[in-house]
């Protein structure tokens, strides 16, 4: 079957790449990199009462052409698009996010894997605000340096990887993952729940993050948080005005006021 393809000089022009386009190392980590800044990590849709296409054309309309951003499998979803239609080899894997403690979350965070001359490498856009700036070669115990963040892989008994962030001076585990492949019906189960059930963490909270040279900033309903390597600053937005403002400036998102419907018992998010 032929695999789908998106308008890649609209993904470029959207990620303002302009680097070289063959399927070397150095193209992966500059597109990755593109990617990373320019396109925000966000849960919204759900709490817009949408549902969250995984299809090519349905990532492609709403990540590039309407300046959107997505989760995870939205992410990577369309950077896989982008790295097989520039000739990389990609397949598809799932992590079990360890960050949020127990109870454990099911094994359904989507991440890539790309075979370079027989060198694999971690590619994960869709990690929200400790997402890699930059794939990294998958070897277990070397650190990898990202703006003021450092990550690392360290092997695990029953997972293959530990993805690891050095969080205050100590390394925090943020997911495990194996090898196996993944298949469009599995991501499609977990889009499903993750979007869908009430138990989902991303029906609990509005999230918006990106990254950008030296900083990165989150905004989780009504706290802006901007980090940079000398620290963070927090800040709590008076109320809904406030909130898209913060959207259009930070994120580039832009949605109608009274956009979201009310939430139970979140009278400041009515």
């Amino acid at each position: 079957m032929t695999e789908p393809t998106i308008n890649l000089a609209a993904y470029l022009a959207r990620t303002g790449y302009q680097g070289p386009l063959d399927a070397t190392a150095d193209t992966l980590v500059g597109l990755h990199r593109a990617h990373a800044f320019s396109i925000p990590f966000e849960n919204l849709d759900i709490h817009l009462g949408r549902s969250i296409r995984l299809d090519a054309a349905g990532i492609e309309q709403k990540l590039v052409h309407e300046r959107r951003g997505g989760y995870c499998f939205e992410q990577n979803g369309l950077f896989r698009l982008v790295l097989q239609q520039l000739g990389f080899d990609v397949s598809c894997l799932v992590g079990r996010n360890l960050l949020a403690g127990y109870p454990l979350r099911p094994r359904a965070h989507q991440i890539l894997l790309v075979q370079l001359q027989g060198q694999p490498w971690l590619v994960d856009l869709g990690f929200g605000a400790n997402s890699l700036i930059e794939p990294i070669p998958l070897v277990a115990g070397p650190e990898f340096q990202q703006g003021f963040d450092c990550y690392r892989l360290q092997a695990a008994p029953l997972l293959n990887f530990h993805l690891q962030l050095l969080i205050n001076g100590e390394w925090q585990t943020l997911y495990g993952f194996a090898l196996d492949e993944a298949q469009p019906s599995d991501y499609q189960m977990m889009n499903y729940f993750y979007s869908q059930s009430p138990d989902s963490p991303f029906r609990q909270q509005r999230i918006t993050t990106r990254s950008g040279p030296g900083y990165r900033v989150s905004l989780v309903d009504y706290e802006l948080k901007i980090r940079r390597a000398e620290g963070a600053t927090v800040t709590t937005l008076p109320d809904e005005a406030a909130y898209h403002e913060a959207l259009a400036t930070h994120f580039g998102v832009e949605l109608p006021l009274g956009a979201f419907p009310a939430r139970p018992g979140a009278a400041r998010l009515a």
